[in-house]
């Protein structure tokens, strides 16, 4: 007989990757408006960086799991790095900055330096940071920032191998049309930033068909935090009791996104990245059971809150 563990997280784990080479912006002249982009719903990013629940160490600063500044000393993965922790602060989702430098972060390549950004002047909006010379995503150097104005975003999930460890897993693929004092550009952001100039002029095949939804809150942004009836244990025991699998020894995480909406129902259910064997199309399956949540609360009323679980799968002959 075999038997399941989960293990449940507010927020993705920090892979440490600090040594890791640096994605530069490409250009692709190939690169134009996707297929569908006037069709598409506005959705608000959501970011991976926050608080963690579950996980807190005391009198610090916490970020994510494992990463925190305690005494003005930054923790990347529950290690100590030698970044400056003086003033050092969030300055968007992702983004953070100390006296000297200006960082990046994601749960897949911890926090990394964006070099040559002027950390005076590095300021973030809409989304995307910039300084006085130009506009970075992500730790890429892309476009110049004078006159710099973000048209639109449209995010889509597409299975494919990622550059970065190599493994099969579902990619997103961030599309941004900016226009600046040179004209409008089309940027791709998925594993590497790539752009593409588009004319002098504004074509209105471009136009954005939005679709108003409410407001998307992350943990850090609620009052009252969402939470399953009987806490996270009582989570834990309804995905064990419904979650099934083919018999093969399994081990790893699958990772998921969803939003928990105002009247407790969980909604955009997403699989980032599963085990194979089924497993995350079983994961949305057993999710889509799930009694009513508790719904966020801000500032006296309920609201839709995204929330990203890594499922810890560990499957084992008795």
């Amino acid at each position: 007989m075999k038997t399941i563990f989960f293990i449940f997280l507010s927020v993705f784990s920090i892979a440490n990757g600090q040594n890791k080479k640096t994605n530069n912006a490409v250009k692709d002249i190939t690169l134009k408006i996707p297929e569908g982009y006037t069709k598409r719903k506005w959705v608000e990013s959501s970011p991976i960086c926050g608080t963690d629940d579950y996980v807190y160490v005391p009198d610090a600063d916490n970020y994510a799991y494992g990463f925190y500044n305690k005494n003005n000393q930054i923790y990347c993965q529950g290690k100590l790095t030698n970044i400056d922790g003086s003033n050092f602060k969030r300055i968007g989702p992702d983004y953070f900055k100390n006296n000297t430098n200006v960082y990046y972060y994601t749960w897949n390549l911890g926090l990394k330096k964006i070099e040559g950004i002027d950390v005076a002047s590095a300021n973030y909006s809409d989304w995307f940071i910039a300084d006085k010379n130009y506009l970075y995503i992500k730790t890429s150097k892309v476009i110049e920032s004078t006159d710099l104005k973000l048209i639109s975003d449209y995010i889509i999930y597409k299975e494919g191998v990622s550059t970065i460890n190599n493994e099969k897993n579902f990619l997103k693929e961030q599309y941004y049309l900016f226009k600046n004092i040179k004209g409008y550009w089309i940027v791709k952001s998925s594993d590497i930033v790539s752009y593409n100039f588009l004319g002098k002029t504004y074509s209105h095949k471009w136009d954005i068909v939005y679709k108003k939804e409410e407001a998307v809150y992350s943990n850090t942004d609620v009052d009252v935090l969402p939470n399953f009836p009987g806490g996270i244990s009582g989570f834990n025991g309804f995905v064990n009791k419904n979650f099934k699998v083919e018999e093969k020894d399994l081990k790893g995480k699958i990772y998921s996104t969803f939003i928990i909406e105002k009247n407790g129902t969980l909604s955009d259910i997403k699989i980032l990245q599963d085990l194979g064997y089924g497993t995350g199309k079983e994961l949305i399956r057993v999710l889509k059971l799930s009694p009513k949540w508790n719904p966020g609360i801000k500032d006296g009323k309920k609201v839709r809150c995204f929330y990203s679980i890594p499922y810890t799968v560990n499957t084992s002959l008795d």
